[in-house]
């Protein structure tokens, strides 16, 4: 019942914006009777000019791996969100089925709709025109504004020849307008290039228009290296994994839980579990003395610090219900206080040790058995998004090679070479615990 009466109240609030904007004559609605106590909805306050797309999109999208209902999808477009970011593998196509019923009866040329191909080496060109078909399908739509390659493991990949023939042939039918490409690292050690590498030479390369990568506040500088060369090349920046804060404040939860619990740590881990706890305290230390009262604060501040980057075009956030809808859209247009990029600088700088950075690699370079630690990680976060934990767990347990088992018998060589001092060690013990229900 809570969700019906959210979802009630944020169309409300949504139709009398669209009143004190003048949308509702234009788009056949009649306005509830404004009631004065009620605050203003949010609505999309920015627009920005996506790279030589030539497309005005909003600064707030929508894009996740978890499947968001048609309903929540609904509520965003008509708050004035257009720009949504799916893929083909996201909830085996359950992400596409939802867009795909949201966006029936809407002006399809006002949304730009970007979704994603896992490609295979030696997968021909009809074979990606099937696919490209099956997603249209579940779309239910005629064509695809962007068609990205998701997470090629390296630049060589960028020139898979039965995806570029194929996307000559969607063009010249009118189903496909762009070319993309989204990346985050490596899935598993030493079998691909770094995000940037990849990324920078997507940028070069001529035949993409847009991009989305991993950028926060903590998590900069491979980022800034990709954005600096689409700004060179006038491509479309989208933004992805742009609160790196969640982490902390999970990991606090769990430890809390295993010591409630009962349960027995391993004591080889004990140390790491200590390097967690200190580290949480030391970020609670500092929500108090920046007078923050919630999670939700410093949340929206890394989102702010996204926005007001001249080189992203739009982020991509996972919304779960009405209540971050309209958090989200509330930060429309906003830019971070002068007191807020102290904070941020400052959480940085001391509690940036609980983030381990989305595929950096180093320390699974360094692991002696060869464990995925991006990709532990990775089903790890997957895990922490409400209705998200089957999806994760089954991509644990369906995962190739080694887990997250084999490091309670390991001293932890991944910490001691991590160069950010993140106590990995406890943290993929933890993620194995979560993940398999052990």
């Amino acid at each position: 019942m809570s969700g019906n009466k959210d979802r009630r109240q944020f169309l409300k609030n949504s139709a009398l914006g669209l009143a004190g904007a003048g949308l509702l004559g234009k788009i056949g609605l009649k306005a509830a009777e404004p009631n004065p106590a009620e605050t203003r909805p949010p609505l999309i306050k920015r627009y920005n000019l996506l790279g030589r797309t030539g497309f005005e999109v909003s600064d707030i999208g929508i894009g996740s791996s978890r499947v968001f209902s048609a309903a929540i999808f609904s509520a965003l477009l008509d708050a004035g969100v257009n720009y949504i970011d799916t893929g083909e593998s996201y909830g085996r196509g359950g992400s596409e089925r939802s867009i795909g019923e949201a966006i029936q009866g809407r002006d399809r040329s006002g949304i730009f709709i970007t979704t994603k191909l896992h490609l295979r080496a030696g997968e021909s060109e009809q074979q990606v025109l099937d696919r490209f078909q099956a997603c249209l399908e579940r779309l239910q739509t005629d064509y695809i504004d962007c068609l990205m390659i998701h997470n090629p493991p390296s630049s060589a990949d960028l020139a898979h020849p039965g995806f570029h023939t194929a996307c000559e042939q969607l063009k010249k039918q009118k189903k496909l307008r762009f070319l993309g490409v989204s990346n985050h690292g490596p899935r598993q050690a030493g079998s691909g290039e770094p995000m940037e590498q990849v990324l920078t030479a997507a940028a070069q390369d001529g035949r993409f228009d847009l991009l989305l990568l991993v950028y926060n506040f903590i998590q900069r500088e491979p980022g800034e290296q990709v954005m600096a060369a689409c700004a060179r090349n006038n491509l479309g920046v989208t933004i992805m994994k742009s609160d790196p804060l969640g982490r902390y404040f999970e990991t606090r939860e769990r430890v809390a839980s295993l010591k409630a619990e009962g349960r027995e740590v391993e004591p080889r881990l004990l140390q790491s579990l200590e390097q967690l706890e200190a580290t949480a305290a030391q970020g609670q230390d500092f929500l108090k003395k920046h007078g923050l009262q919630s999670v939700r604060q410093i949340k929206e501040a890394a989102i702010r610090f996204i926005l007001g980057h001249p080189g992203v075009h739009t982020v991509n956030l996972a919304v779960g219900n009405f209540e971050e809808a309209e958090q989200y859209l509330n930060l429309s247009g906003t830019a971070m206080a002068s007191s807020e990029q102290a904070a941020l600088a400052e959480f940085r700088a001391d509690c940036a040790r609980l983030y381990c950075r989305h595929a950096c690699g180093i320390c699974e370079r360094a692991c002696p058995q060869q464990v995925p630690v991006n990709t532990i990680m990775r089903y790890s976060r997957y895990f922490e998004m409400s209705g998200s934990e089957k999806h994760a767990m089954t991509r644990y347990a369906a995962m190739p090679g080694k887990n997250a088992a084999n490091c309670a018998s390991c001293s932890g060589v991944c910490q001691n070479s991590c160069p950010y001092g993140v106590p990995i060690h406890g943290l993929l013990s933890l993620a194995h615990r979560q993940l398999s229900l052990a």
